[in-house]
């Protein structure tokens, strides 16, 4: 690959990642300055923690956008799927974190977008 072209895909990586950050900026602020939002969800969210009953944009202020391109993202309408994969500080970043082979935490929601539950399986 040519260096006009690596540079060209950082820059469009780099573009895509920051554009998620905004969008999850956003939803937090909105979701956080709902004021009929519970106090057990504000905490949560507070605490970058999961609650089941929470929303799909409860759950993005909570742990942002869910990873695209992995394996278990799906959409459906019995209940969608979100996968993350949230490094700890001593955790190491392979590969299959990104691509989503089966490493991840699964998310589970109704077909109302509401969270049923997680599972790291």
């Amino acid at each position: 690959m040519s260096k006009n072209r690596t540079i060209a895909l950082v820059a469009v990586i780099l573009l895509m990642s920051g554009c998620g950050a905004v969008k999850e900026n956003r939803i937090r602020y909105e979701v956080l300055s709902d004021s009929s939002l519970p106090e057990e969800i504000r905490r949560a969210i507070d605490h970058k923690e999961l609650v089941a009953g929470m929303t799909r944009q409860q759950v993005i202020a909570s742990w942002g956008l869910p990873c695209k391109w992995c394996y278990r993202t799906q959409k459906s309408r019995g209940g969608d799927i979100w996968e993350y994969h949230i490094p700890g500080a001593d955790s190491i970043i392979v590969g299959s974190d990104f691509i989503g082979i089966g490493t991840g935490t699964y998310l589970y929601f109704d077909k109302d977008g509401i969270l049923k539950y997680w599972s790291n399986q």
